[in-house]
């Protein structure tokens, strides 16, 4: 019998070619191209990379290199105009494409469905192929009135096919200022994508007076006397609680799940450890709630506390509907796995309105709420609000949703009388 011999160290190479780095490694006699594709960073803020592994269907090592390099030229071309030699310039196509790409798992939902949305209006505006180098004043300046003349219109949603207001617009550019500010940061081989946003300091459309009406007290009492009449099950009655109470975002509303309502101390107190915070908060905190990062704008976890009585209420839904764990509080009628349309959620109010007999807000629904829940609370440290709300812009909470009330108007001007 010849002597038994050890099998070779496992072969495995980096290669490395304009900025772009792969691993070719060779298992069961066939060589194996590994290609990272991104990062992502899981609910418990952990990062890691994303792999792209595939099979080259045979063991010629000098062959593979020779592919992996050619691989790494391409993916190099791809990423960012003029590093490799004949490569086409950055075009906001290819822009789209790399900015989904590279953030597309960093993003919650709701803010994927803007810069999808934003980047296929500017895409018809000016078209895929034109090159990013070349926007500025001129672009910007020709999109906001096809907007506001209606001409390039949104299809799907609740502006699709209409002309839309100044702010619609400069949200849609303000996506795109992200992403190529985000651009001048990403660097492949040494080199950002380009080498500055060509729309900085293009001034963005205001309106002169945007309308951001404020839920009362007495609209909320009245709405909910017609709950029951608009929805038998409850949940929008739930809904209406939550949203004065919490002044909350639709958006995050509808996501809440029932390992979200954190009813005991110990609940709380083990969230709050979870999320890296201080254990104490749960002695001021008896009962809160955890804001998913998926559904927040802004992609934040938040843990808040909540008032007593909405605890009750909460503590009360849950257990008459025997919700547990990861279920929603607020599903689809047709899949409990799914949660509410927002289109629903609308509908009920707009006819809760209606049976109480009350004027409709225009541009008010349920972010009326949000205003109303953070008017009241102006007179609190700055700080305390925006943490108790969900607000990381200062400016954001103070231009947009505290507003002025007639009876502090009426207190500032009798000073000194």
């Amino acid at each position: 019998m010849p002597p038994r011999t050890r099998n070779p160290k496992t072969w495995s190479k980096l290669v490395e070619q304009y900025g772009v780095r792969v691993r070719l490694f060779e298992r069961g006699g066939r060589i194996y191209l590994d290609v990272p594709i991104g990062r992502v960073v899981s609910k418990s803020g952990k990062a890691r990379t994303r792999h792209d592994i595939k099979s080259l269907g045979h063991s010629d090592r000098e062959r593979a290199e020779e592919q992996a390099r050619a691989l790494c030229a391409e993916l190099a071309a791809a990423r960012i105009g003029g590093a490799v030699p004949d490569a086409e310039p950055l075009t906001i196509a290819r822009l789209h494409a790399i900015y989904v790409r590279e953030r597309g798992e960093l993003l919650s939902r709701e803010r994927r469905w803007e810069v999808d949305k934003a980047f296929r209006l500017f895409r018809r505006h000016v078209g895929g192929d034109f090159p990013v180098a070349d926007l500025g004043p001129h672009q910007v300046e020709t999109y906001v009135a096809a907007r506001q003349a209606g001409t390039l219109a949104a299809t799907g949603g609740r502006n699709g096919g209409r002309k839309v207001r100044a702010g619609v617009i400069a949200k849609e550019l303000g996506v795109m200022h992200a992403a190529l500010n985000w651009a001048e940061l990403f660097r492949v081989g040494g080199r950002p994508l380009i080498a500055r946003n060509p729309i900085r300091g293009v001034p963005l459309p205001t309106e002169p007076n945007p309308a951001r009406p404020v839920a009362t007290r007495t609209r909320y009492e009245k709405l909910l006397e017609q709950a029951d009449v608009v929805d038998r099950h409850g949940v929008f009655r739930m809904m209406l609680h939550v949203a004065w109470h919490t002044g909350r975002r639709l958006g995050s509303i509808v996501a809440l799940r029932a390992s979200d309502v954190l009813l005991t101390a110990d609940q709380v107190r083990r969230a709050i450890a979870e999320s890296g915070r201080e254990e104490w908060l749960a002695e001021e905190w008896p009962a809160a709630i955890r804001w998913a990062a998926e559904a927040d704008k802004e992609g934040v976890e938040w843990i808040v506390p909540i008032p007593a009585t909405l605890a009750d209420l909460l503590g009360e839904y849950i257990r008459a509907r025997g919700l547990v764990g990861n279920a929603l509080l607020f599903p689809s009628r047709r899949d409990a796995s799914k949660t509410l349309a927002k289109e629903t959620a609308f509908y009920w109010m707009k006819r809760a309105e209606q049976l109480a007999e009350l004027p409709h807000l225009r541009r008010g629904g349920w972010h009326a709420f949000r205003r109303a829940w953070a008017t009241a609370r102006k007179a609190y440290p700055l700080q305390d609000v925006m943490l108790a709300g969900g607000w990381r812009d200062p400016a954001s909470l103070q231009r947009a949703y505290q507003h002025a009330d007639p009876e502090t108007v009426r207190a500032v001007m009798e000073v000194g009388t």
